[in-house]
């Protein structure tokens, strides 16, 4: 499965991309994203909501209007209460910590898979 990361910290989440598998993509672009989803290049998009500036719930809205048929998941400090008042209607798969380790990402992938069918 396709997967972009949107962050500026690709070294601290090395072991959480590994743990999503070899097709990972990274940007530090939101608009770069927006721009290629209508193509619908990636099964998973992961929107780094610790990244400076960016606010994950105006972008993920914004990926909808362009292609509604894109998976996020959310990197945050929030907890999991939380995130789920702050992200209700979003339909993102799901939150991962701040410092996700592989672990985190071999969950996250193994809930699309499900969502495919293929777990």
């Amino acid at each position: 499965m396709r997967v972009v990361i949107i962050t500026d910290r690709r070294d601290a989440l090395g072991e959480f991309a590994r743990g999503l598998g070899k097709d990972v993509e990274w940007t530090a672009s939101p608009a770069d994203v927006l721009d290629t989803a209508p193509a619908s290049p990636w099964q998973l998009v992961v929107v780094d909501a610790m990244m400076p500036g960016m606010d994950y719930r105006k972008f993920v809205m914004d990926l909808l209007r362009v292609n509604a048929m894109l998976n996020t998941v959310v990197i945050t400090d929030m907890d999991g209460d939380a995130f789920h008042e702050d992200s209700e209607g979003l339909g993102v798969l799901c939150p991962v910590p701040a410092a996700p380790g592989w672990d985190d990402g071999a969950r996250a992938m193994d809930r699309l898979c499900l969502l495919y069918g293929l777990g």
